[in-house]
């Protein structure tokens, strides 16, 4: 990726926020659109009532710290003005064009890899030429994902998208039937118990709660993000030899691992309780299976007590229709509701790309796949970051807006087109193997993140071993890897930088 002088980012989330700082440190010209009149993507929408579900030391960035005084999961408002100070602390707002819809990206018209942005802002609509294109609006588009069913054109009641659910207020005094076992679903559906007349949550399949404290004792961070815990999961594409032993020989202590985990959470959350209408709420799937599924969550604590005292009802089933007062379900049960919440995501659809571009990525129905979750061989100076989900979601940015930034200095040099092909096809077939489908199954991390964080380390020159002191060798294998861990690594000083 040669004279690369000017970028255009799309997106002011956590991975155009944390693109654009590192960026912009490298001396690089830099305009991040954000279609909306305010930075944060998802953090944006005042959600009041809601938060991030990982604990704040796991969601932040690593070279600015979220307050001491912030709650431990943090309140959506507080993490969007976290966002707003991060851009004055690295003094970037001036790059950031508000009410600037990208409306298409079209390969440069110059002759030189780079690409054309149409913009429909404030001033009408405008094209602009960038040597490097960054698309950091993570997996899906602003394209709601709104299931029918038959009857709809004649229900009287209020159908709402998660997104329009940004406090309890459309939710008071009704008697609410919620579409979904996802996070948003049961935020929703624990934050309508407070207020609302009825509250239902339906679902085809539910999937083990990741709870914020095992056993009520240990922080989950400690059972999933250290060293010795990411060799027990399903092995990685590019597995090392103690792993591959373990998943071999070692076989036995891998199944034993995760059913005491799962027996740990199965009596913790009371899942086998006879109360989702006469059924239970224990997965069908094994937990190392279902963690990389779609719907995975870090469960409220209050969330299942709410079920087991009838405040929230639980329907393992579908719905089948909607009726004149309510909804119909596939076994049998009639709900009398008066509003429904389709809590059932975003459409993964980027709208303004060309037919010759989204061909390039791929029209598989799981996605499209990268490499290195960035970059797409044959669309040179198109680059991701945000398609990688994992639990450390914000470091994984960081570290993914460093690899690119290392990639332009020509510190990182990628491999043949073919060898690159080669490496993403491989990656289809590793994850086709054994992970849940998913629309984005492409990028899914989820527990394999220090895998992949290690995989940047090492290309751009840097010790993947970051714990220091004389405990380093116990810290590696038992302590949990947090963003802190690599706050010199993102703010690019770190003394085995390459040349």
């Amino acid at each position: 990726m040669k004279d690369v002088k000017r970028v255009g980012i799309i997106g002011t989330g956590v991975a155009g926020l944390a693109t654009a700082k590192t960026l912009i440190a490298e001396g690089l010209d830099c305009v991040l659109f954000e279609r909306s009149d305010r930075l944060g993507g998802v953090w944006a929408d005042g959600y009041s009532n809601f938060g991030v579900q990982a604990p704040k030391e796991l969601y932040q960035f690593p070279d600015w710290p979220l307050p001491e005084d912030v709650p431990s999961f943090t309140p959506g408002p507080i993490f969007q003005q976290y966002l707003e100070d991060y851009v004055d602390h690295f003094n970037f707002r001036a790059s950031i064009r508000f009410n600037s819809p990208v409306t298409s990206l079209e390969r440069g018209s110059t002759g030189k890899p780079g690409w054309t942005l149409t913009i429909n802002g404030d001033a009408g609509s405008q094209s602009e030429d960038f040597d490097l294109v960054v698309i950091a609006t993570g997996l899906y588009s602003n394209v709601a994902n709104m299931p029918s069913f038959p009857g709809e054109a004649e229900y009287p009641g209020v159908i709402l998208h998660n997104s329009e659910i940004k406090t309890r207020t459309p939710l008071a005094g009704r008697s609410v039937a919620i579409v979904g076992y996802g996070k948003s679903a049961a935020d929703i559906a624990f934050e309508a118990a407070a207020v609302a007349k009825d509250v239902h949550i339906v679902f085809r399949q539910t999937h083990w709660p990741v709870p914020r404290m095992l056993a009520r004792v240990l922080p989950i961070k400690w059972g999933s993000l250290s060293r010795l815990a990411s060799t027990f999961i399903p092995l990685y594409q590019r597995a090392t030899p103690v792993e591959r032993w373990l998943h071999s020989i070692g076989k036995p202590l891998v199944w034993i691992f995760w059913r005491i985990l799962e027996s740990i959470i199965f009596a913790q959350h009371r899942l086998g309780t006879k109360i989702a209408n006469g059924k239970n709420l224990l997965p069908s799937a094994p937990f190392e299976i279902d963690a990389f599924g779609e719907s995975l969550m870090l469960a409220r604590p209050d969330f299942y007590p709410l079920i087991r005292e009838g405040r929230i009802s639980a329907h393992r089933t579908e719905i089948a229709r909607y009726m004149p007062d309510g909804v119909a379900l596939k076994d049998g049960t009639e709900l009398i509701v008066d509003c429904v919440v389709l809590a059932t995501g975003w459409k993964s659809d980027f709208e303004y790309l060309s037919a010759d571009t989204r061909a390039a990525l791929g029209t598989d129905d799981d996605g499209f796949y990268l490499y290195r979750h960035i970059l797409s061989p044959d669309l040179p100076n198109l680059a991701f970051v945000g398609r990688a989900t994992s639990f450390v979601s914000v470091l994984t940015y960081c570290l993914q807006a460093r690899w690119l930034a290392e990639l332009i200095a020509g510190r990182v040099v990628l491999p043949e087109r073919e060898a690159m092909l080669r490496e993403i096809e491989e990656m289809k077939a590793w994850k086709r193997s054994w992970m849940p489908f998913s629309p984005a199954r492409g990028a899914r991390l989820f527990l394999h993140a220090q895998h992949y964080h290690d995989e940047l380390m090492m290309e751009i020159g840097a010790d993947p071993l970051r714990k220091r002191g004389l405990l380093a060798p116990l810290k590696e294998l038992f302590s949990p890897y947090e963003p802190v861990d690599y706050r010199t690594i993102v703010a690019g000083d770190w003394n085995d930088r390459g040349p």
